[in-house]
């Protein structure tokens, strides 16, 4: 979490011996090219240059490279110490070795020649608040976190790019200092750190406990108001900015667009798209934001009904991806903009019942608006029928002569899933999709745990429900029947002395009474949790030194395996059955936020984990011990 923490005193001695770059190296156990080594002595010496114009206490202390909260972004430098009201004070510094940029017509969006990039006050500022409302020990504890920029080569003839008119409100919240102000920039840190700090504030802040995450759902009337808490993050940011103003400037021209947002799982498309229908919403354009998954839509209106007091009004910015077909929808009027979420999910055709609607949903959804945006991660398909491809969507903006923008500022790939780690996905796919394992280099952060006896899973779960106020659920692949559909009082998962039923309720993610209950992929795509008590099926097996899969072993009656108009799978369908299982438990195993407690069904696999689990565990101790001796903080 913290590659560096040391007092003032010693990470000035660190520069003048030359010994600050192995020493970031040695913690975060990987090299640096010559360029990251040069970028770090430059960056690291210039601060402890400009500190030199004021007296910063020798205790003071400061961390470098530290991981921001349930993301894989690392902040530069942070200082902590006490002012003279003996108030503690952490600040955060974002580091640049730019020398000029553009600004734009966008607000936290700069140009560095010809690549976007966010402006680094914004930068600060979201890593300051991701920070406060995330971890535990700066809400519970009187300290005040100040962000800000230093970009010590930064030409002062271009001081009106960076500091232009457009970007005010970043740089009120978080100040930029440029290449002829390294004294203002010493004064703002030495303002604020002047006595050093009675307690060990670095390393209480990264071991502080990481607070309930906030679902996308709990931020969601802030964003329909234009008040989020929840800040963008690089790429997310990168992408939103330039996505309002395209939308903007299409409705003004009326160019009909259909832009396409690619990203893995837990890459910020739902926030995005969030953010998006606030900010739309709040310019009075008439915009909505559309998903497949009525189970996503019951959960934001029951959000909506506990929080907000015109909830009704915003209620109605959700719909279908089934509303706009001719027989729905009166073509004659066109919105200014629908937001797809879960664009991978759509359909051909709109069941309704046993009948099928219109022709091709993504075509209806871009004949009903000026603007359309697809969010799109093809991976995350897990039924037959699930029609949303980029492909599809390029045919049909041709069908309806609207212009495709797809761009690489609209494709996202950091993820801010599974406590920001990059090396728990990998390990996921790995074992899922029989990739090779690669040797981890980072401690992960996340707990994930095998248990062989499913009662005392549920209640480990129950436990950690309770201590997160009702953000942990249980999943399972879809191997059980559905008994209770029809009948309430049947039992549908009978399973090592442990009964419950599927989800009652299509808002089962936010519903304080399914604790006790199971949801399954429909109830869990797109929604995220604290931890996953999940049942990995007999749909999923070990043979052969290898991960299988098995679709007979879903109920007949499921119909992700079968075709419109089928009554069960076809056996040339097999391949694609297979990717769809396996794409149906990535989805699974990456729901939970801080941790997964697995169940597995299929003896073979048990083990085969279990091997592979304790592997992981003993890398992550070894991986700490040493990051524990490189900091210092045993």
């Amino acid at each position: 979490m913290l590659a560096y923490n040391k007092k003032y005193v010693d990470f000035c001695n660190d520069i003048n011996r030359g010994q600050i770059v192995s020493e970031i190296q040695d913690a975060l156990q990987r090299g640096f090219s010559e360029s990251e080594k040069k970028a770090f002595r430059v960056s690291l010496s210039a601060v402890k240059n400009a500190l030199s114009n004021v007296q910063i206490p020798d205790e003071a202390q400061v961390g470098l490279e530290l991981r921001v909260p349930l993301t894989n972004k690392r902040i530069d430098f942070i200082i902590a110490g006490e002012d003279d009201k003996n108030q503690k004070n952490v600040i955060i510094v974002e580091l640049k070795q730019w020398e000029k940029v553009k600004h734009t017509d966008m607000s936290d969006i700069v140009l560095l020649g010809m690549d976007e990039r966010v402006h680094p006050s914004w930068q600060a500022y979201s890593y300051g608040t991701t920070i406060t409302n995330f971890n535990e020990y700066v809400e519970e504890n009187p300290i005040n976190l100040y962000t800000c920029c230093f970009l010590h080569d930064y030409r002062t003839e271009y001081s009106d790019e960076i500091k232009n008119e457009v970007y005010s409100e970043g740089l009120y919240k978080s100040p930029a200092f440029i290449d002829d102000e390294w004294v203002k920039f010493a004064k703002f840190i030495g303002s604020k750190i002047i006595n050093p700090p009675k307690e060990n504030i670095l390393y209480k802040l990264v071991n502080g406990r990481i607070k309930p995450s906030k679902f996308l759902i709990d931020c969601l009337s802030d964003s329909l108001t234009g008040n989020s808490k929840i800040e963008l993050i690089g790429q997310q940011r990168i992408a939103f900015s330039n996505l309002k103003r395209e939308i903007e400037t299409a409705l003004k021209t009326r160019d009909r667009k259909v832009i396409i947002v690619k990203g893995g799982a837990g890459t910020g498309k739902s926030l995005i798209a969030m953010h998006l229908l606030g900010a739309l919403h709040e310019k009075g354009k008439t915009a909505f934001y559309v998903a497949k998954s009525s189970y996503i839509k019951e959960s934001y209106f029951k959000m909506l009904t506990r929080d907000i007091p015109d909830y009704k009004v915003l209620r109605a910015l959700f719909r279908g991806s089934g509303d706009f077909h001719k027989e729905q929808f009166n073509g004659d009027k066109q919105f200014d903009c629908l937001i797809v979420d879960e664009a991978h999910r759509l359909t051909q055709k709109t069941k309704v019942s046993f009948m099928y609607y219109g022709e091709n949903q993504i075509q209806e959804i871009i004949h009903a608006s000026i603007v359309s945006v697809f969010f799109i991660d093809e991976t995350q398909q897990i039924d037959i029928k699930d029609f949303g491809t980029v492909e599809n969507i390029k045919k049909a903006a041709i069908a309806e002569n609207a212009t495709v923008i797809e761009d690489d500022k609209y494709v996202l790939k950091s993820q801010f899933r599974c406590n920001g780690s990059d090396e728990y996905i990998n390990w996921v796919e790995s074992i899922l999709y029989n990739k090779k394992i690669e040797p981890m280099t980072e401690i992960m952060d996340y707990d994930i745990r095998l248990f062989d006896s499913l009662p005392q899973m549920h209640e480990a779960i129950k436990k950690k429900n309770n201590e997160t106020k009702n953000a942990c659920r249980m999943l399972s692949g879809d191997v059980f029947p559905w008994l209770s559909m029809n009948d309430k009082s049947r039992i549908d998962i009978v399973l090592d002395g442990f009964v419950a039923q599927w989800n009652k309720s299509k808002a089962f993610a936010v519903d304080p009474n399914s604790i006790d209950e199971v949801g399954c992929i429909h109830t869990s795509q797109g929604m995220e949790f604290e931890y996953v008590g999940l049942i990995v099926g007999n749909d999923i097996l070990y043979k052969d030194g290898k991960v299988e899969t098995d679709y007979t072993m879903h109920p007949p009656g499921s119909g992700e395996f079968r075709r419109p108009h089928q009554r069960k799978p076809k056996r040339e369908d097999a391949p694609i059955l297979d990717r769809l299982i396996r794409n149906t438990y990535k989805v699974l195993f990456t729901r939970g936020q801080k941790g997964l407690y697995l169940y597995v069904m299929d003896p073979k696999l048990r083990e085969y984990l279990r091997t592979e689990i304790e592997r992981l565990r003993k890398t992550q101790e070894r991986l700490k011990a040493y990051a524990d001796k490189i900091s210092g903080t045993k």
